[in-house]
């Protein structure tokens, strides 16, 4: 590919850190030159481990290209977005950038304590590389936008998270750069200011500047990115189209797994995998049961009941009565829309429930519905279908 169409070129990237195992944390000084001098004198005291929190990472972007990084806490994303923001060094390979980058990575990031909230813009202008007559002519666009005009003369240490971050993803979505990078910060934004930022984004993508966007909601990563990378353990799993991506990342598990015990239920877990919901019960009862009735009832963060299932309605049973054994249901509609839900279960067989357990779980369901996000409301049976093993 032509320099001339790139805004971020890495080949071979790498990052190591030293962790040492089995030696006293030092509190002092002196503590801490004993510490070093002790590891240069008896190697053998302490265990060394070289800890890669990435590895033979190689990827292009494109001018203009709004790029999705996804993966689960400890796959390096973070580390990498440090790097290409030049906070942190690579231990290998190589970076270009073909533009003036700008970065939001954390809450606070370039922000003094005690300076107000205009001073502050300044400051952190200053940070991204604002000339300062750039901040005056954005000046009125920052505050409009961070929605912070009432505290502005008031220091920032008596401001929310929330007004932390607004002011901060203000400050760096004005600055006229090439290139944007944007962590999982904006999760401590009220919904409201998600959408304003995620449209902000949109609006930055669509006038030709590049955008790396990291974060755990695959909706907004749907929404805004045309591509996407996951990474895992510190290496590309995959690049490509953002339907790929997502259907790779909630295949592994993602964060939208959780499981419990209960009663003769050993095992029980709910999993989203793509468009569908997987729920696995583990059961052992004291003498074989003709119909393992597995159901399960899921709400809203609300309480309010949206749908629910169990083997008796479906007619669906085992080929002979068994003491134990493993239910499965997939469940394909109706498609949640994303946010928390809460898992109610009971248990028992043709005749009767042995258990009854209300809210035993939460979970969160993330691009399930797809791009049209259609709601589903009242108690409706689920479409599943069953399995026994």
């Amino acid at each position: 590919m032509p320099t001339s169409e790139l805004a971020i070129s890495v080949r071979d990237l790498g990052k190591a850190y030293t962790i040492w195992h089995n030696q006293p944390r030092a509190t002092t000084l002196p503590e801490a030159i004993g510490a070093g001098l002790g590891r240069l004198l008896k190697p053998q005291a302490g265990k060394r481990e070289i800890f890669w929190a990435l590895r033979e990472v190689s990827f292009d972007v494109r001018c203009g290209q709004a790029i999705g990084i996804i993966g689960r806490n400890g796959a390096g994303k973070s580390t990498l977005l440090k790097i290409l923001s030049r906070i942190t060094e690579p231990s290998a390979g190589q970076v270009n950038l073909y533009g003036r980058v700008s970065s939001l990575l954390e809450v606070g990031t370039g922000f003094h304590t005690e300076l107000t909230g205009r001073e502050n813009i300044y400051l952190n202008g200053s940070i991204l590389g604002m000339r300062r007559k750039e901040i005056q002519n954005q000046f009125d666009a920052i505050v409009d936008f961070a929605g912070v005009e009432q505290y502005l003369d008031t220091p920032v240490k008596r401001y929310s998270s929330g007004m932390y971050v607004r002011l901060a993803f203000a400050v760096a979505a004005h600055l006229q750069s090439e290139i944007l990078l944007v962590d999982e910060v904006l999760a401590v934004g009220d919904a409201q200011f998600q959408q304003k930022c995620l449209g902000k984004m949109k609006d930055v993508a669509t006038t030709g500047r590049t955008v790396m966007f990291v974060s755990h909601n695959m909706a907004a990563i749907a929404d805004l990115c045309s591509s996407a990378m996951v990474l895992s353990g510190g290496r590309i799993a995959l690049a490509g189209d953002i339907q790929s991506c997502v259907a790779a990342y909630l295949g592994e598990g993602g964060a939208n797994e959780a499981r419990f015990t209960v009663g003769p239920l050993k095992s029980v877990a709910i999993c989203q995998r793509g468009e569908q919901l997987e729920l696995t019960a583990q059961y052992e009862c004291p003498t074989p049961i003709d119909v393992p009735a597995f159901g399960f009832v899921i709400s809203d963060a609300m309480g309010q009941a949206i749908c629910g299932a169990n083997p008796r309605v479906y007619g669906a049973r085992p080929e002979r009565a068994m003491s134990a054994g493993v239910v499965r249901a997939i469940l394909r509609q109706p498609r949640l829309v994303d946010g928390n839900y809460r898992l109610s279960v009971w248990f028992g067989d043709s005749q009767s429930d042995f258990l009854n357990h209300r809210d035993c779980l939460t979970f969160r369901v993330t691009g399930m519905a797809g791009p049209r996000q259609l709601t589903a409301g009242g108690s409706v049976y689920a479409e599943c279908e069953w399995g026994f093993e």
